[in-house]
């Protein structure tokens, strides 16, 4: 089955409804699994006074991160199977002085983690997303995709990309997955990522397609889709921390 990816763009969710799935993921995310750290999704929408973020984290060094503002989306993956994975260990050099070789001639060494971004991966991005793509935190995390949208324009667009040979490429068809619009490929891979939870019954369809439509959440939504919860006063936190409407 075809997945969302840099080469299969018109798989992913549309422009104007991408913001909201990404909160509607989180939001689910944040019933399905109360323990922050161990999400695969969150948002925060007040991530500074003018931007919104949206960040997947898998556990096993691959991140996605997700920017909102004015301009429009900008998306940056990092898989770090893929052969643009470009963090390489480079000698730091040492201006050193006659007398400091001649009594330290055996130190080890300074290196440190330098990486080198694929041509071709940024080509023609937008100066509006330059700052968040070489900037902190995405600068510390890697680039192997990138993925944005210009505000007005109904489409999605990359660089002038020349792909690995191998089927893993950017990783973008592995890490994109869930940004389809489809409620029901949500609900069969946390089905899968979340097995414990879903044992020995099933996620409720139907209360995955009324967040996805924006439905504001109460008890008996969240009970709909884990009916172990219980921490409501934490639960409202993050819809606040989110975005999401609730009555709580």
């Amino acid at each position: 089955m075809d997945k969302p990816s840099t080469e299969n763009l018109n798989l992913l969710a549309s422009p104007s409804k991408f913001q909201s799935l990404c909160k509607s993921i989180s939001t689910l995310e944040a019933i399905i699994c109360p323990e922050w750290e161990f999400r695969h999704y969150s948002y925060q929408k007040d991530w500074s006074a003018t931007e919104e973020f949206c960040e997947m984290r898998n556990g096993e060094g691959d991140q996605v991160l997700i920017l909102f503002n004015s301009s429009g989306i900008c998306i940056n993956g990092f898989a770090h199977n893929s052969e643009f994975n470009g963090w390489k260990t480079t000698q730091v050099k040492e201006d050193k002085s006659f007398i400091k070789k001649l009594f330290d001639p055996k130190k080890e060494p300074i290196t440190k983690q330098v990486q080198e971004i694929e041509t071709g991966i940024l080509s023609n991005l937008p100066k509006a997303f330059q700052e968040f793509i070489l900037g902190e935190p995405v600068s510390s995390i890697g680039t192997t995709f990138c993925i944005w949208n210009i505000q007005n324009e109904n489409n999605w667009k990359v660089g002038e990309i020349n792909f690995p040979k191998n089927n893993y490429k950017d990783g973008s068809y592995h890490l994109l997955e869930l940004l389809d619009g489809n409620p029901t490929t949500y609900k069969k891979w946390a089905e899968e990522y979340y097995e414990e939870e879903f044992d020995n019954k099933e996620l409720n369809l139907k209360a995955v397609e009324s967040i996805y439509s924006g439905t504001p959440i109460n008890k008996e939504l969240v009970l709909d889709i884990n009916p172990a919860f219980e921490d409501f006063d934490q639960l409202k936190i993050d819809l606040n921390e989110i975005g999401y409407r609730h009555n709580l």
